[in-house]
């Protein structure tokens, strides 16, 4: 089997189709890498390089090999990651990927009673709007996926649960000039400086057909947002602050509109959020069956949680 080394020494002369370039990225001499090279070749039982005495370039089973190789590093780094676990958590970490409007709305209230039922347990909070969690959950980054149905497609050895669907609240400032509308159209919250997360293809989809779907309405997608940020903390303080309007379930905004801090923007044709749980079905570890089942009970009776 293709070790680390010179599944390094391969990416690095595939790269740099030097064999002093690529010593040098490793800080090994030429011979070293040389034998690494070897190594590769014996190990894939092809001839990876075509050499010469200036450079070097892949050979037409080199270039064959790489999508194979990265495949293998992919796999050799999961295989530490399990085995890391194994050593000092024995599964009970658990590694969560959800975009900006799920760590409150869902998986705060789940997470208190995971702990509660395993207060071994260990957790990883990654939130982003920007990386496909899909692909993180099958190359092993994240353990579980939680947040829009539209990021995960369908795929073999998954398995999903859709959790009920959230109203999405739009807020501003008391004194925001908006409130003086009354009620309003999407079109006429979008007329002010807006702020939110990353608004993936799907989400742009759902409000250029909120808005009519016609050219218009791609034009004023296409402008938003204003400032764009996956820290809600940082987009209600530009609410409060700075006269933005923010959009997000309405437990994101609990503490600010009890306090008076902002205030709900009332609107025609609402929006919603489609939230759901993606897990793969092999594997399973305790941290994970603990969290999921928490999940079930929340999506029975949220009010549990």
């Amino acid at each position: 089997m293709l070790t680390e080394t010179s599944l390094e020494a391969f990416f690095h002369l595939a790269e740099t189709n030097s064999f002093q370039e690529a010593a040098r990225r490793m800080g090994v001499s030429n011979a070293s890498l040389s034998r690494y090279i070897q190594q590769a070749e014996e190990q894939a039982g092809v001839v990876l390089f075509h050499r010469s005495r200036n450079n070097c370039r892949l050979t037409r089973a080199g270039q064959e090999f790489l999508p194979l190789a990265r495949k293998l590093e992919q796999d050799l780094g999961l295989f530490t990651r399990q085995l890391e676990l194994l050593r000092t958590g024995e599964g009970r970490q658990l590694r969560i990927g959800c975009g900006p409007l799920v760590p409150r709305a869902l998986v705060q209230p789940v997470l208190r009673e995971a702990m509660k039922a395993s207060p071994m347990l260990r957790f990883q909070l990654d939130v982003s709007a920007r990386i496909s969690p899909l692909e993180r959950l099958q190359n092993g980054e994240i353990d579980m996926f939680i947040g829009d149905l539209t990021h995960t497609p369908e795929a073999d050895n998954v398995e999903i649960m859709m959790i009920a669907k959230r109203p999405v609240m739009f807020v501003a400032r008391p004194g925001h000039p908006i409130h003086e509308r009354g009620v309003v159209t999407l079109k006429e919250v979008f007329s002010y400086p807006f702020a939110s997360p990353h608004l993936h293809k799907h989400w742009r989809a759902t409000l250029i057909k909120a808005l009519g779907g016609d050219a218009e309405a791609e034009e004023i997608v296409k402008a938003l947002p204003q400032v764009e940020s996956d820290d809600y903390h940082f987009l209600t303080q530009l609410a409060a602050q700075d006269g933005f309007i923010v959009g997000a379930v309405k437990d994101t905004f609990e503490e600010m509109l009890a306090l008076g801090r902002l205030q709900a923007i009332e609107t025609r044709a609402p929006i919603t959020w489609n939230i759901c749980a993606v897990r793969k079905t092999e594997d399973v570890t305790d941290a994970q069956e603990a969290f999921w089942q928490q999940l079930k009970a929340y999506e029975v009776n949220p009010a549990a949680a």
